[in-house]
């Protein structure tokens, strides 16, 4: 039975698998009839001057209003046609569709298109009885006495000194980057960063110039970054930093003895080498099995063979390239040719990104995972505990925000993991 709406629709184009281009037209009555419904209402509503609330002449409405009204007759009018389409030709998109090609002029009907993607039809290798090496990384005694290292470093003290800076002394600095103006790039300013100099945590002509600087110095520097820098975009490349020391002192770390491991609740560093060792063998055997699951997935990924709409990619690299800019201090907007290189060695990471999604739905439907609210509320009792507030007061925040659907993601990503992880074949 046909219903109020379907004969808006009158021509459904597939430019691709995926795309559809939706073409409607709506009678000029019909448009005109909701611009009057609207005008009549705006009337009951208003007071002109010399009129009382709601006596307005409809004409004085019609002429002070039109665009208004005709503005808002679109706003009830395209979605209604849009919603009775899908309905209509049993089509499920996977965002929102965009407008094109609006016409409504002094006569004929009001004409626009809407393109649209669908969801795929997702084809999805078997997932049970892949095989899986899960390797487990042996704890040594060379690793036990490296974590009680990072725990006596954690708990040095900072001794200051009034002294020039130099080479295994500690100095504490703000930072920024210069533009070729000398002037500081927005959002590059970082405060209270500590150097130890000579200790290879920054590049040798940064860490040069500290040499010899005392409290209350600033200068300018220009960095050359090493060929094997980390960032390979910016190895050999030029930069120029401002920076400022706040502090010259040294690091002051604790003597390994029983007293320090008392600071640990146990009674004797042999207690406190147990106690490491176990905690890191619980954490190895953690990694061994999230490695094992990531493999598994990235496994079904690369062998199931299916296209994902570009709009979802392009979402998805649109994200990738925001958190590059931020690492990297590229200011939103700014266009670069580096950019536009790093954009296209990201997009094949964007796709698997949203055929990974895509996949994990798939497989949560077939095998009925579902999140529960016990799976929610265990999150936000875990975020209520860290915050120090009540659960109903990270509920009630997570619901502005739509956190929660976020956290719905998370949760069938894990459960899907786990299962395939508890449906791979193991090899150790």
């Amino acid at each position: 039975m046909a219903k109020p709406g379907d004969e808006y629709l009158k021509e459904v184009t597939s430019p691709s698998e995926l795309k559809r281009v939706l073409s409607f037209e709506v009678p000029r009555e019909r448009v005109e009839s909701e611009i009057e419904e609207i005008i009549r209402g705006i009337r009951k509503d208003i007071a002109l001057p010399g009129f009382r609330k709601g006596k307005a002449p409809l004409d004085l409405v019609r002429a002070k209003f039109a665009e208004t009204a005709k503005k808002e007759a679109f706003e009830r009018l395209i979605p209604l046609a849009y919603q009775r389409a899908l309905e209509k030709e049993k089509l499920e998109p996977v965002m929102p569709g965009e407008i094109s090609g609006m016409e409504y002029g002094t006569e004929g009907p009001l004409r626009f298109q809407i393109a649209i993607e669908l969801y795929p039809n997702v084809v999805v290798r078997d997932y049970r009885g892949i095989k899986v090496k899960k390797e487990i990384k042996m704890v040594e005694d060379k690793d036990v006495e490296a974590e009680i290292e990072n725990l006596r470093q954690r708990l040095a003290t900072f001794e200051r000194l009034e002294k020039e800076a130099q080479s295994g002394d500690v100095v504490i600095i703000d930072y920024w980057r210069v533009d070729a103006e000398g002037k500081i790039i927005k959002g590059s300013k970082v405060n209270n960063y500590p150097v130890e100099i000579d200790s290879g945590s920054v590049v040798k002509d940064f860490n040069d110039a500290l040499v010899g600087m005392k409290s209350g110095d600033v200068k300018t520097v220009e960095v050359v970054f090493p060929e094997d820098f980390p960032n390979k975009d910016i190895r050999g490349k030029r930069a120029r930093f401002g920076i400022e020391v706040k502090a010259v002192g040294k690091r002051v770390v604790p003597e390994l003895n029983d007293e320090f491991a008392r600071m640990f609740n146990v009674e004797s560093m042999d207690d406190l080498r147990q106690r490491i060792r176990e905690s890191l063998e619980r954490s190895c055997e953690e990694d061994a099995k999230a490695k094992a699951k990531r493999e598994v997935l990235n496994t079904i990924v690369q062998e199931s063979n299916f296209e994902v709409p570009d709009g979802a990619v392009d979402l998805a690299l649109k994200s990738l390239m925001k958190s590059y800019r931020e690492e990297y201090g590229f200011e939103e907007g700014v266009e670069d040719e580096r950019l536009k290189e790093i954009e296209e060695r990201l997009r094949p990471l964007a796709v698997n990104i949203v055929k990974e999604q895509f996949i994990i739905v798939e497989i949560a439907k077939r095998e009925g995972i579902k999140v529960e609210d016990a799976d929610i509320n265990m999150i936000a009792k875990s975020i209520a505990d860290r915050a120090g507030v009540s659960v109903d007061e990270v509920m009630k925040r997570a619901r502005e925000t739509d956190e929660i659907g976020r956290w719905r993601q998370d949760i069938v990503r894990q459960k899907v993991l786990d299962f395939l992880y508890e449906h791979a074949e193991l090899e150790e």
